[in-house]
């Protein structure tokens, strides 16, 4: 069976929906990512299917389009984004290289619009990977549509339905009253550790008057690899950094232009690393915006986290991780000092993000995931 994966062109809608296409592999199937040049390197060993220009080309003309708007202000800008220039730029050249492919499944990350666009067209079945929660924020859904329904009218095509939901989602994280949906298929998420080296220094190595590695808690502080906010990733480091008593990691986002370098002894900035990596290091929180992968990285390792949340479904995984008491969510970098060391210092926390991870731990792996959809599917 001849599998193809596609996703959104960026780190975070990519990277998870890649332990199924090596289980797709590992199982003697054939799996292919339909991806930029720029991402083929974190895809690892898997065919790739290079179809259309890099987000950094797909953002220039996004602004271009919405006139430049701030895409953690307004969800206008994000689904053209996804549904209008994505669309437009990026579709014609992916299926041809899925119709060169022979693809016989689209398995897409729920918001890519090339995926279901390709399956419709081919007449094959399509499945949809979750990245985070279900579209939101809720004026997300219709804007997209409004762009998508003239584009698969212009095509002559209709909507596919999906024939299985594939979420890496755990029940302590679905909002109050949440059912699953029938054809939802629980799956353990994996977080990426990459392939190359990317050594991550232990807690005050090389720097003057730092007690030794390990003797007080690492803060991580990471936007992920979408929010590109330098001022937003300084004012978290400078808050945090203002307790003398931890140490900051602050992980500098891919293409974002940033110093290493700081004069500040229990600070240190790092590019862009693995995030399996950077939790391998020691960590003892996680300062974030409430990306998907970030989220689920953190509570996957039991690790509490203090959320200030920008733009898209972050607010909304924020408020999930809150409720779910392994968080704080703060509106003002400020405020992230205090909250730091309230989730370091109560047990709660911890304790509540350690019961998340358990449920992440029981769910299958992606192999028995495969096996379970690859039955469906014949």
């Amino acid at each position: 069976m001849r599998v193809l994966f596609t996703a959104v062109p960026i780190h975070g809608h990519l990277l998870p929906l890649l332990p199924l296409a090596e289980a797709v592999g590992a199982a003697g199937d054939e799996a292919a990512v339909a991806a930029p040049p720029a991402l083929a390197g974190l895809v690892g060993g898997l065919p790739v299917l290079y179809a259309g220009p890099g987000m950094a080309d797909l953002l220039a003309e996004n602004d271009r389009r919405t006139g430049g708007a701030a895409m953690h202000e307004d969800v206008a800008p994000v689904a053209e984004l996804f549904a209008g220039t994505l669309v437009d730029v990026t579709f014609r050249a992916t299926l041809e290289r899925a119709r060169a492919f022979g693809a016989q499944v689209v398995v897409a990350d729920e918001y890519d619009t090339i995926g279901p666009m390709i399956a419709a067209t081919l007449g094959v079945p399509l499945v949809r990977h979750a990245i985070g929660l279900p579209v939101s924020p809720p004026a997300l859904g219709p804007a997209m549509e409004a762009r998508l329904a003239p584009r698969y009218a212009a095509l002559g095509l209709t909507r596919p339905d999906r024939v299985a939901l594939v979420d890496p989602w755990p029940r302590a994280l679905q909002p109050e009253g949440w059912t699953p949906a029938p054809d939802r298929l629980p799956i353990r998420p994996k977080v990426y550790a990459g392939s190359g080296p990317a050594d991550v220094p232990p807690p005050g190595e090389g720097q003057a008057d730092v007690p030794p590695p390990g003797s007080r808690p690492r803060v991580l502080i990471t936007l992920g690899t979408v929010l590109l906010d330098a001022d937003m990733l300084d004012a978290l480091v400078d808050a945090v950094a203002a307790i003398d008593t931890v140490d900051v990691l602050a992980a500098v986002p891919p293409g974002v232009e940033h110093t290493l370098i700081d004069e500040r002894a229990n600070v240190r900035f790092i590019g862009f690393v693995p995030m399996a990596r950077l939790l391998a290091s020691g960590v003892s929180a996680i300062v974030a915006a409430g990306g998907a992968g970030t989220v689920l990285a953190a509570m996957g390792h039991g690790i509490p986290m203090v959320l200030w949340p920008k733009g898209a479904e972050k607010p909304m995984n924020a408020e999930r991780v809150a409720a779910a008491g392994a968080g704080i969510v703060v509106d003002d970098p400020v405020r992230s000092a205090e909250a730091v060391r309230e989730v370091l210092t109560s047990p709660v926390y911890r304790l509540s993000a350690e019961r998340i991870a358990a449920q992440l731990r029981a769910a299958p792996e992606p192999a028995q995931v495969w096996r379970t959809l690859r039955a469906r599917l014949r």
